[in-house]
């Protein structure tokens, strides 16, 4: 379950323009957490309710192995509604770069589970269409005024060709670029990587998620989806483990209307892709910059923790290449051990779009002493949108992220769920750590 503070949250930041507490441990550049009360826009919350948008940050399939040994991610989209709905679900790589789309006809009150080993290994789509018999609470499949066509929907492709296919593994798994350049879409890995988004959408269109107009003439508004993922790895010469949690639920505000309806959100989660004269126009809620997480590392039980870590991108929007995303700096990481020790990394941490990283890694800051547990501190504000000139927001802000801690024991068991927001996406920004000796926008 997530939780969220409610108004008058306490803040975790670094170096806000309150007086930060130095610990002589720490490096002169960060500052410990320092807690202050901010007012808390309860419509920026990011909770577990009907939204318009879900996010599954990462997502993990072994594309050498069979189904039953392979490490795979399976998610499912949920229509909470009477009437029927239409789902575009977009796979993007650990750099934030589209690497295939298709769309789910979801019938009043369906449900759609999604194994991404199916599409990325077998080439499978959610077979969908807007023929499908419906159930009997449900409304007619016709029934939804806010869809505008259902040209094509009746024979959604339910099979991805294999030249497509081959090139899509390609973009999971070494980075390759679907076009003629030189320059990578994602990073090299054995398994396929990268983060899942959902949105509600009014139509079958396959225009692309880097072309604006998918934002202004495609997305609907009304908050009816809900989803969860579950990250399997049934391997047992690696561990038998599995963990799930809900999507990331982010809500259009206001809720329903159409394209001109205004928004009060200071930006929006796809602030970086929305058409420059028509900013904000997704509507859809900010994610957060700065969480806290537990941790436990070591023992006699093998406890370990990852973090699967979604990024918000710097890179401008452009559709050949996205090579800039591959390592996203944070503002400060900082581990506390269960007696409060904290531990600073000696350089900022850097990361892609999309990853996950155990805590030994030497991205975060080492442990210090016999303890096996505590807590960490994230900011994992990019800083780009601080710069006088070359901004990729809107406006002057926080980049955008998402955190989910995974904790394993003996090899065999294994928990899913959120880290905590220490703040919504509409904080100000005067709560938001700037890099020393950066530029910063006034």
């Amino acid at each position: 379950m997530r939780r969220f503070f409610s108004v008058a949250a306490m803040v975790l930041a670094v170096q806000l323009t309150a007086a930060p507490v130095r610990h002589p441990s720490l490096p002169p550049s960060i500052s410990m957490p320092h807690a202050v009360t901010t007012e808390n826009n309860a419509s920026c919350d990011i909770t577990v309710s009907p939204a318009a948008t879900l996010l599954l940050p990462y997502f993990e399939v072994d594309v050498a192995k069979p189904v039953n040994d392979a490490a795979n991610t399976i998610f499912t989209i949920v229509n909470t509604s009477r009437v029927p709905q239409i789902a575009r679900v977009t796979i993007w790589t650990d750099y934030g770069y589209p690497a295939i789309w298709f769309n789910v006809f979801l019938t009043g009150y369906d449900s759609q589970p999604i194994s991404l080993y199916d599409v990325i290994v077998d080439g499978a789509l959610p077979a969908t269409t807007s023929t499908t018999a419906i159930g009997p609470r449900s409304a007619a499949n016709n029934a939804n005024p806010k869809i505008v066509s259902l040209d094509s929907c009746g024979s959604i492709p339910s099979a991805i060709p294999e030249s497509a296919l081959s090139a899509l593994r390609a973009m999971l798994t070494i980075g390759a670029s679907a076009s003629s350049n030189d320059c990578h879409v994602g990073s090299s890995h054995p398994n396929a990587v990268g983060y899942v988004t959902v949105d509600l959408v009014n139509s079958c269109s396959t225009v692309s998620p880097l072309d604006s107009s998918y934002y202004s003439q495609v997305l609907l508004y009304d908050n009816v989806l809900t989803g969860d993922y579950e990250h399997v790895f049934p391997d047992r010469s690696i561990g038998n483990f599995a963990g799930g949690s809900p999507l990331v639920h982010i809500k259009a505000i206001p809720e329903g209307g159409n394209v001109s309806t205004a928004t009060p959100l200071p930006y929006t989660f796809y602030d970086r892709f929305t058409p420059r004269g028509g900013r904000k126009v997704d509507r859809r809620q900010p994610l957060p910059s700065s969480f806290a997480s537990r941790y436990i590392q070591g023992g006699s039980g093998a406890f370990y923790t990852d973090f699967t870590i979604w990024r918000e991108g710097s890179a401008t929007n452009a559709a050949t290449c996205a090579s800039s995303n591959s390592a996203i700096p944070t503002t400060a990481v900082v581990r506390f051990d269960d007696a409060e020790n904290p531990t600073a990394s000696a350089t900022s941490a850097i990361f892609p779009a999309a990853s996950s990283t155990d805590t030994k890694s030497s991205i975060f800051p080492p442990m210090n002493g016999p303890s096996l547990t505590g807590w960490f501190f994230f900011n994992l504000d990019n800083q780009a949108g601080y710069v006088v000139q070359g901004n990729p927001y809107s406006t002057t802000r926080a980049s955008q992220n998402w955190v989910v801690v995974r904790m394993k024991a003996e090899g065999r068991y294994g928990v899913d769920y959120d880290a905590t927001p220490l703040a919504n996406g509409c904080g100000a920004t005067s709560a938001v750590a700037s890099v020393p000796g950066a530029k910063v926008e006034k």
